[in-house]
């Protein structure tokens, strides 16, 4: 299978990098998030995750989103809720998104993501967010 590398060199810093990787079992979000075309972005993310799980077992994701739009919100929440799906089938999943320890917006935002998608979400308070390696 293979991974699904978007952003990497981050030259529109209005999408996030992103790093799948198959052979690792597991994956990085990384950066703001307001793109235009967002649910197109993270539904090729879901369709990743998909595939993926037809073949292994388990995945853990890291996020280090600092902004995201309600449309990029939309397409997050579906990444957890595919996740929290395969869980349901026996899968074993990991979630961490790490976050500034002064951004009370972005951790609340967090929990009510988590709540949602009803998946827990590991977050992990920093102030050198940019140092987080997948």
């Amino acid at each position: 299978m293979n991974d699904l590398i978007i952003n990497k060199e981050n030259k529109n810093a209005q999408i996030p990098q992103i790093c799948l990787q198959s052979a690792q079992r597991k994956g990085s979000i990384i950066g703001e998030s307001y793109h235009p075309n967002a649910h197109q972005l993270y539904n090729d993310i879901v369709m990743w995750i998909d595939d993926y799980f037809k073949t292994n077992q388990h995945f853990s994701l890291s996020f280090c989103v600092s902004y995201f739009d309600t449309a990029s919100n939309k397409g997050i929440y579906n990444i957890l809720k595919c996740l929290k799906d395969w869980q349901s089938k026996g899968k074993t999943i990991s979630i961490v998104w790490y976050v500034s320890e002064s951004d009370d917006d972005l951790i609340e935002d967090i929990d009510d993501l988590a709540e949602d998608a009803s998946v827990h979400i590991s977050t992990i308070l920093s102030d050198k967010p940019h140092s987080i390696a997948s």
